[in-house]
């Protein structure tokens, strides 16, 4: 680290790959991030300027990188019926899930507030809100099981084979992407070069 008080003509290539700031991996997150930032902006692009106009970026209505896979991928073209009911599946979804999620946060609130007693723990009241806590994480599950089980049925029997193949084409080169990154490197930010 004295080389880099010294003039920066002093600082090798050694000192600066090995500041946590020149590594790639330190990019990592400021590119996700970016990425999250810029993608509201894309996807209200594409929602104003997309042919078809009411047609949904690729994630959804809400899209976005949050989805790992898109519910209705790229390419499916969907009827103005089917985009009013995509529409209010997807909103019934989110106001369900939300309703568990404002639930799950009281339970966790009352969770805290057990575990903050100053005497003995009230082990049989913990054990009862875990389970309330579990009950909520098993409906937000079933919730999401019947939001794509509703996005299935939505799509025709031809829809159904388009989405399958684009999806095919998608972990496919999920896969191809994985292969040429290689594993992440291994050991401590330190030892890295």
């Amino acid at each position: 680290m004295e080389a880099l008080c010294a003039s920066p003509a002093a600082i090798t290539f050694k000192d600066m790959t090995s500041m946590t700031i020149f590594r790639p991996v330190a990019f990592l997150p400021v590119i996700a991030a970016l990425g999250l930032a810029a993608a509201p902006l894309t996807a209200s692009a594409e929602g104003h300027h997309a042919p078809g106009g009411g047609q949904h970026p690729p994630g959804g209505p809400h899209g976005g990188p949050g989805h790992m896979m898109p519910p209705i991928p790229p390419g499916i073209t969907l009827t103005a019926a089917q985009q009013a009911k995509l529409k209010t599946i997807f909103e019934k979804a989110h106001q369900d899930e939300h309703a568990l999620r404002l639930e799950g946060h009281v339970i966790e609130g009352k969770i805290h507030d057990a575990l903050d007693a100053v005497g003995d723990l009230d082990r049989a009241t913990l054990a009862d809100l875990g389970k309330q806590e579990d009950s909520i994480k098993a409906k937000v599950s079933a919730l999401h099981l019947e939001t794509m089980e509703q996005l299935h049925d939505l799509l025709t029997p031809a829809q159904r084979q388009q989405a399958k193949e684009t999806m095919d084409k998608i972990k496919a080169l999920h896969e191809q992407m994985k292969a040429l990154m290689g594993p992440p490197p291994e050991g401590e930010p330190d030892d890295m070069p």
